[in-house]
């Protein structure tokens, strides 16, 4: 169908339960689109459609259950959604206006769970923040798992070129706790290459949502 959107969520189910229900509670509630479920290990309730693989949370992983999901999806279209990301409703009014192109929401907050810590840069291009025709998404997430399975992980999740950025009218929220795949950044000092650093900003509120409320913190008890 024209223009048809869909989700591909997956999840590695190694997340503090906390967290995981989080953001599917909130992504429940900011979209309608079909959700095609990926997940390691153990079913869930949740999704539309659901798929269960058996292995080793990494990035490897990673890439395979993002194809498992775009194989299962029929929509033209297709936002790669993680387990551990707030979305806003925003995030999904996004049509792609080309079908070659990889578009990286780049609207979106790190906040540490620990204590709400926010920061943000200007180019924070995620593979939790991807929407691209389903079919490119396809071709490159199959050719990735080829290479990491031949050669080995070097640190790329994101499609390369072509891509191209958009933003969101209100941020979406990624949380950083302690079992990520990429280390957390919290200072301009922890990036190598500075480029990555531009547009710095930090604090403890996001526009647009209650962090503290969201997190439920300052928390009575240690999660």
């Amino acid at each position: 169908m024209k223009n048809s959107k869909g989700i591909c969520y997956y999840t590695c189910n190694t997340h503090q339960i906390e967290i995981d229900e989080l953001c599917r509670k909130q992504l429940a509630k900011s979209t309608t689109l079909p959700i095609v479920t990926v997940s390691l290990n153990k079913s869930i309730d949740f999704g539309d459609k659901r798929v269960v693989v058996k292995g080793e949370r990494g990035p490897l992983m990673m890439h395979k259950q993002i194809v498992m999901g775009l194989e299962a999806s029929n929509t033209e279209y297709v936002f790669l959604v993680e387990s551990d990301v707030l979305y806003h409703p925003s995030h999904f009014d996004f049509i792609p206006k080309k079908d070659d192109i990889y578009y990286f929401n780049v609207n979106v907050w790190k906040v540490r769970w620990s204590d709400g810590f926010c920061v943000k840069t200007d180019n924070s291009q995620q593979v939790s923040g991807i929407v691209a025709s389903r079919k490119l998404l396809l071709d490159f997430y199959r050719k990735r798992v080829e290479e990491i399975e031949k050669n080995g992980f070097d640190r790329h999740y994101e499609p390369r070129a072509p891509r191209t950025n958009y933003e969101s009218t209100v941020p979406n929220i990624c949380i950083r706790h302690d079992n990520n795949l990429t280390q957390s950044k919290w200072s301009v000092n922890d990036f190598r290459n500075k480029e990555y650093a531009k547009g710095w900003k930090e604090g403890f509120d996001v526009p647009g949502w209650d962090v503290k409320q969201l997190l439920r913190l300052p928390r009575s008890i240690k999660i």
